[in-house]
């Protein structure tokens, strides 16, 4: 897909719906169909996928992922208990660099945070994707480009400038 070979994800209120209910078996929000779509759209295209979220000690997002159907889609699963820093700290971001394993500018990051999703990546060379439904969002840094769902993110990667 052009300029970018590596997509990094968020888990919360990236790939599930704000306000949907928790699965108690989970406990955590189950993956929207858009996004196991969308998922599974940018692996068909070739891009190399990396999960990077913020989780409580216990949770994992990857049993998520995987009722999803998508868990072998993800060539890594960065979950800030197993690691033992979170976004945004700048060592978390370097994980994820090691995880994409391609130069920063190839790799986009996905998010609903300004801060951990958005700045931190860019930060760190990578360009980000603010997912937000409001469209009076505060103004974004040159790098990067919102979205109101994930259901529009292999637009924006295609038509990236």
């Amino acid at each position: 897909m052009g300029r970018f070979s590596c997509v990094v994800l968020d888990y919360g209120s990236t790939l599930t719906r704000p306000g949907s209910p928790v699965d108690l078996e989970l406990s955590m929000r189950r993956i929207t169909p858009a996004a196991v779509e969308v998922i599974h759209g940018l692996y068909q295209a070739g891009m190399n996928l990396v999960l990077a979220s913020n989780t409580r000690h216990g949770q994992d997002r990857r049993e998520s992922l995987r009722r999803a159907g998508v868990l072998e889609r993800f060539t890594a699963t960065l979950q800030s208990a197993t690691l033992g820093v979170a976004k945004p700290d700048p060592l978390f971001y370097r994980f994820v660099l090691a995880a994409a394993d391609v130069a920063p500018s190839r790799v986009l990051f996905v998010g609903n945070s300004m801060a951990k999703d958005v700045l931190g990546p860019l930060e760190h060379g990578m360009r980000a994707v603010l997912i937000t439904p409001d469209a009076d969002h505060p103004p974004l840094p040159l790098g990067a480009k919102p979205i109101p769902t994930i259901a529009h993110l292999p637009e924006l990667i295609r038509t990236w400038r």
